[in-house]
């Protein structure tokens, strides 16, 4: 890498409409002269264009009649000073990356860069995430002072609990390389890939629905036992026909935006599978329809072509969902950090605990309490393709 430039440094703004495209005549500009280039950028905002640019080897009076012969024969406004205190952040600097999502004003952008500043942060970037509207922003915030885990966690946790009364969702990311490079999605079945509880309709075909909804709701708000819950309202089950049991896997629908996300991350290249704390011949469907990498769930033990109300083998709950997870990175041979897993339920806290992002979709509380991001304002998943560094042109154009 080149060195620090030591000369005393300009910087440069130049905003307007341009009567033509800016970019190449200024670089011309500037190459008529003694300046370095130490940092530039461009920002296109419709028809009009911001450009900026740190000097270095040359002083004000040396190029400012070339910048202002510039900016008058294109139209613009230029905007030049000595800078004292533009040097680049120290390369230890944290460095986070905020994306809002949502219907956003102005009020919801001042409110979490307000927090940010306070936790000592200062946005060096700002991106619309959105084709025709203001749908999202992701933001680009650094500091130089040291910023641990729990610093993290600490505003990660502020962020987010502003989400709800802003009307948005926020998520919080180190701006590291893992962010930017996603190999692994990992996403629970139900009420997460597809809509409602299988497990209800199983009970409904039996004539026990309330009876293993209420105990499906408890156990999701972590308030049972998620194996004994799960044993529980399988022997509810017991003398249903498996054949009877498979009609229902054509009668599920995915949940908005599920088959847009999956088909574009495998066109990027990641893998994707399920893991689910209901059972293997929905889930195995699923895998096969719509070209998974993987698919684990809970095996129902079928005796004369009926269900016996007994699992076999391990049961999926919490601990085997994060370990799962962390198998696959490895099969794949793929990081943690470079891992995303999706869940609705307290059985999906470990794992969101272990992925590099964690995401929960129209949560319940104790799962949003650990996630990097809650889906609470959207129904649509394939809106987290805006965490992995996508706008809405390019998210649209990857699904081509």
């Amino acid at each position: 890498m080149s060195p620090e430039p030591t000369s005393p440094r300009i910087v440069v703004y130049l905003t307007g409409i341009p009567k033509a495209t800016a970019l190449p005549p200024f670089a011309a500009a500037l190459a008529a002269t003694q300046a370095e280039l130490v940092r530039l950028f461009q920002t296109r905002l419709d028809e009009g264009v911001v450009i900026g640019a740190v000097l270095s080897g040359c002083t004000i009076p040396e190029i400012e009649g070339t910048l202002r012969h510039f900016a008058q024969a294109h139209g613009l406004e230029l905007y030049l000073e000595p800078c004292t205190s533009c040097s680049a952040p120290p390369r230890n600097a944290s460095r986070l990356c905020v994306t809002l999502l949502g219907t956003l004003g102005a009020r919801a952008v001042g409110e979490v860069t307000s927090r940010l500043l306070e936790a000592g942060f200062v946005v060096d970037e700002a991106r619309s995430l959105g084709e025709h509207a203001l749908v999202g922003v992701e933001l680009m915030a650094s500091r130089a002072a040291p910023f641990g885990p729990a610093d993290q966690e600490a505003l990660r946790s502020t962020l987010l609990g502003q989400g709800p009364g802003l009307g948005i969702d926020v998520a919080v990311q180190l701006d590291d390389f893992y962010r930017r490079s996603r190999r692994l999605l990992c996403m629970d079945v139900d009420s997460t890939f597809v809509k409602g509880e299988f497990i209800d309709e199983l009970a409904a075909l039996a004539g026990v629905k309330a009876e293993v909804a209420e105990i499906t709701a408890r156990a999701m708000r972590g308030e049972l036992d998620f194996p004994g819950a799960l044993r529980a309202r399988v022997r509810l089950l017991r003398g249903l026909p498996m054949a009877r049991a498979r009609e229902l896997c054509d009668h599920f629908e995915l949940n908005p935006g599920a088959g847009e996300l999956v088909r574009t991350v495998r066109r990027l290249g990641l893998r994707v599978g399920l893991v689910s704390g209901g059972f293997d011949f929905f889930v195995d469907m699923l895998k096969e329809r719509y070209a998974l990498d993987f698919a684990f769930a809970n095996q129902l033990e079928v005796r004369d072509g009926v269900l016996t109300g007994e699992v076999v083998g391990s049961i999926v709950d919490a601990p085997r969902k994060a370990q799962l997870l962390r198998d696959m990175a490895h099969v794949f041979n793929v990081k943690l950090e470079q891992t995303i897993a999706v869940g609705d339920g307290a059985n999906d806290i470990q794992m969101l605990q272990a992925a590099g992002l964690g995401i929960a979709y129209q949560a319940k509380p104790k799962l949003k309490e650990v996630a990097d991001l809650a889906f609470d304002h959207h129904t649509r998943l394939d809106t987290l393709l805006y965490l992995m560094g996508f706008d809405a042109v390019e998210a649209s154009r990857a699904l081509e």
